[in-house]
């Protein structure tokens, strides 16, 4: 969430509004924005939109987790390598990849949060300095987008008023890039990347170390390797309904999405392990 927009939001009830935008409710959507006007708004509901701040940590961190850790196990055992083979090097790369996966988040985070306060720096510099052409850009943009000079005057004038509000609207209008919230921290989307690849994907590498040593019997079927996948598909189908739900979109829909993706990039990594085994004669 961005600073700027945060005042926006809190004279609603943003889950209501959503809802009401999913159902196509004109008049559930009246009574999310009168929620705070006639106080049926809980002060917890006006933050509700901070927690897709890491929404995209979780997903990304949880479906690579567990796509590369499965798709490792899957090359492994595609290969008819030991069980001890598959549980070190899955456990290799989750520790490896995750400590890599969090740490890519938070420095990317970072250095995006870096560069966009250094424009919003410029811009505020530029406004300081020269209040007249920024306004007049300003203008220019507003009427490209079917606005008259009148109007369009009036209302970066009326803007110009408010220096930050009118440098953090430059901001979108003119370079795209969404003010930083003061109260980001970029740590937090690492930890989250982090712990989400770790928790998802330690499913397959689990599966391989709960079921070690245990005899199925005299049978040409990996058993162990059928119950890694079953656990890994259940989970990436959960995962991607976890997101349907937080997002507002169709949660079966984007369930099999991920299934997709996941089994897709499982089958490959299979098939490609036992290609190299039959090739080499391993």
């Amino acid at each position: 969430s961005k600073s700027f927009t945060i005042a926006a939001m809190a004279t609603r009830d943003l889950e209501l509004a959503q809802i009401s935008f999913a159902q196509r409710d004109p008049e559930a959507s009246k009574r999310a924005h009168d929620a705070k006007k006639y106080g049926a708004m809980e002060p917890s509901q006006e933050d509700h939109s901070h927690h897709g701040d890491f929404v995209k940590s979780l997903i990304f961190g949880g479906l690579d987790g567990i796509i590369t850790t499965f798709a490792i196990v899957a090359a492994v055992a595609g290969s008819d390598m030991d069980t001890d083979v598959v549980i070190l090097m899955g456990i290799a790369n989750l520790l490896a990849d995750g400590i890599s996966m969090g740490l890519g988040d938070y420095l990317s985070e970072v250095a995006e949060n870096n560069f966009v306060n250094k424009e919003r720096e410029r811009e505020m510099w530029e406004t300081n300095n020269h209040l007249e052409g920024e306004k007049q850009e300003m203008i220019e943009i507003y009427m490209a987008k079917g606005l008259s000079e009148e109007d369009a005057t009036s209302i970066i004038n009326t803007m110009a008023k408010y220096k930050d509000f009118f440098v953090d609207h430059m901001m979108v209008m003119e370079l795209g890039l969404m003010p930083v919230d003061e109260d980001d921290e970029a740590w937090k989307k690492g930890a989250v990347t982090f712990f989400s690849f770790l928790t998802f994907g330690s499913v397959p590498v689990l599966t391989y170390i709960i079921f070690r040593g245990v005899d199925f019997g005299n049978t040409d079927v990996d058993v162990t390797f059928l119950i890694s996948i079953c656990s890994t598909l259940i989970t990436i189908f959960m995962l991607g309904i976890c997101q349907g739900m937080i997002t507002k979109q169709n949660v079966w829909l984007s369930g099999g999405r991920m299934l997709f993706n996941g089994g897709l990039a499982a089958s490959v990594s299979y098939l490609l392990g036992y290609l190299l085994k039959e090739g080499l004669d391993l």
